[in-house]
């Protein structure tokens, strides 16, 4: 097989439709090299990761995985069949949108006074309201599952923080929780109703075992680098940003999950 085969064979083909296994470690090659880049980059800009920059940064995080799944009914704009809109690069489309909303309330803050994530908000904002024009809830059955489950481990998570908050914060109890939101929709959707696993790894392990085995495989993989991080390291602006880029891995891949099942027509 020469170059081009190779490369068609493992990048261009499986776009929209799965991973192959030199597709996810260049992805994740990628991802890594973003994300340091993006932690010097905030640096630089002597943006505080705080609870300010996480209310900003959260309606870009829900678009990305709404956007995913109104890309998957092909509804409205996201219905082009356009490559950007499909994942990877759709979430390096919204990280660009994000940056530049961010450069933009900097500026603001700078000579107008107005809060940087004021406009991250707005622009966030804005985003979300065209795709709520667009999205219809009707599968009832999967998202009254989905959202039994979430909550059965909310109350866990959050009341074993309540009872013991120096083994688990609630900002550790909020981001795994968002990743069983994660494991609760692809559990739904691959159980009942016909979906796949895209990702290399999970679709291995669901090949073994079947898909209750997200479950014990977020929460087990999410504690863990959680409390590494919390007991190894002392920079609070390295530990805030890598939880919100946790949070960002599990939060728009629950939601892209949760909506496609959930407008899935039954």
């Amino acid at each position: 097989m020469d170059i081009a085969a190779w490369i068609m064979a493992n990048y261009i083909v499986p776009l929209c439709k799965y991973y192959t296994p030199a597709g996810t470690l260049t992805y994740g090659l990628i991802l890594v090299v973003a994300v340091a880049g993006l932690y010097k980059l905030l640096q630089k800009l002597h943006i505080k990761i705080d609870r300010n920059f996480f209310l900003g940064l959260l309606p870009f995080i829900i678009y990305g995985g709404w956007t995913r799944a109104l890309h998957d009914h092909g509804l409205g704009i996201y219905g082009s069949g356009a490559w950007w809109w499909c994942s990877p690069p759709i979430y390096f489309l919204i990280a660009g949108v994000a940056l530049a909303s961010l450069f933009a309330g900097i500026l603001l803050q700078k000579h107008a006074k107005i809060k940087y994530y004021y406009v991250l908000l707005i622009v966030g904002a804005a985003l979300l309201i065209y795709n709520i024009t667009l999205t219809t809830i009707s599968n009832l059955f999967a998202v009254g599952i989905i959202a039994a489950l979430v909550g059965f481990f909310a109350a866990v998570f959050f009341g074993f923080h309540y009872f013991r908050p120096k083994l688990l914060s609630l900002e550790n109890a909020g981001i795994v929780v968002a990743h069983m939101l994660d494991a609760s929709s692809s559990f739904v959707a691959i159980q009942f109703f016909g979906y796949y696993e895209q990702h290399v790894l999970p679709s291995f392990l669901i090949g073994l075992t079947g898909p209750w085995i997200m479950f014990p495989l977020k929460m087990i993989v999410v504690l863990a680098v959680l409390l590494a991080i919390d007991k190894y390291s002392d920079d609070k602006f390295f530990n805030n940003f890598l939880k919100i880029v946790i949070l960002i891995l599990g939060l728009a891949l629950g939601v892209r999950d949760f909506l496609t099942v959930g407008m899935l027509a039954v």
